[in-house]
């Protein structure tokens, strides 16, 4: 069986390879790798909570375009979500709500997260979903009653200039009929 040219050339690499006195490393190429090798295997954790976090917070940015409670994307006119609230309890709807909103981003972390990052997050896996999830809510909260603030201002100006103008177009008729 007659070689290729590279695999003669690869062979009398390797040789020379193996008759090369063994060369040491500097020790501060050393500590590079070192360094190295033990932040890609051990990496810091808050690193692997904002990580998991920005991929969190843009999945339930993406899940609330069609969350019909908030109104900020497609959501208002489902039909299938609409019937599903009607057809289920409120404490069902909710945990049905819930699930979606935090599984598709738990789901892409999943992927998105590296071998170490994932062993690194250990059990601390459950006090982060339980964080992120009570700050999720809060978040909701917070944004659902700022619509509702927001909403209720543009209410309270409609309903001034409402009774402004009816007021005044009343109070022009009557001196108009008189």
């Amino acid at each position: 069986m007659t070689k290729t040219k590279d695999e003669q050339q690869l062979e009398q690499e390797f040789a020379e390879f193996i008759a090369a006195e063994p060369l040491a490393p500097t020790p501060a190429l050393d500590d590079v790798i070192l360094k190295r090798v033990a932040r890609d295997l051990c990496p810091a954790r808050w690193k692997i909570w904002a990580r998991l976090t920005l991929v969190e917070v843009t999945a339930g940015l993406l899940t609330l375009t069609i969350c019909p409670q908030f109104g900020l994307g497609f959501g208002q006119h489902n039909e299938f979500l609409h019937t599903l609230h009607a057809a289920t309890t409120p404490l069902v709807f909710y945990l049905l709500c819930g699930l979606i909103f935090v599984s598709f981003g738990a789901g892409l972390g999943g992927l998105v997260l590296k071998h170490a990052e994932i062993r690194t997050l250990g059990r601390q896996k459950y006090l982060y979903f339980t964080v992120y999830s009570l700050l999720s809510y809060l978040g909701l909260v917070v944004l659902g009653s700022e619509a509702f603030v927001i909403i209720s201002l543009v209410w309270v100006l409609g309903a001034l200039l409402g009774n402004i103008l009816t007021f005044a177009a009343v109070i022009r008729l009557r001196q108009l009929a008189n």
